[in-house]
């Protein structure tokens, strides 16, 4: 592991290109519907519970690590928009957008509410999972 001397998180590569800082939640979600932060804390809440998780905020992107991102997040309108980074495909309906760089394969989907959170749940843990091999 490799740690900035700056703001000292440590990172998987030496020299990685970042933003220094960890950024504040709270400035994501301020202002956003109701429907939209209670899906953004049970997100937030459901990855912490998995591990050591580092939570960047930025804007209105939210990204969960843990030696890697497993899972990174766009504040939107009306809904969260989730991208979660696995080993594998999944086929299913929720995901809008399905890319595979070589080294993991993201899942892309909007979720508008903590029903269709649930679906995602598992892959989220396998996403942290897969982040740590």
């Amino acid at each position: 592991m490799w740690q900035c001397s700056e703001c000292k998180r440590e990172f998987a590569r030496k020299n990685q290109r970042h933003a220094c800082g960890i950024g504040n939640r709270d400035d994501v979600i301020r202002d956003r519907p109701q429907s939209v932060v209670e899906v953004y804390k049970a997100i937030e809440d459901y990855v912490c519970k998995l591990g050591k998780v580092e939570t960047v905020a930025r804007d209105r992107y939210v990204l969960f690590r843990s030696t890697r991102i497993f899972v990174d997040l766009s504040i939107m309108k009306e809904v969260v928009r989730i991208a979660i980074h696995i080993g594998r495909k999944i086929e299913n309906p929720i995901f809008i957008k399905v890319v595979d760089d070589g080294k993991q394969i993201t899942h892309v989907a909007k979720i508008g509410s903590l029903n269709e959170l649930k679906k995602i749940e598992p892959l989220m843990k396998e996403a942290y999972e897969f982040s740590l091999s």
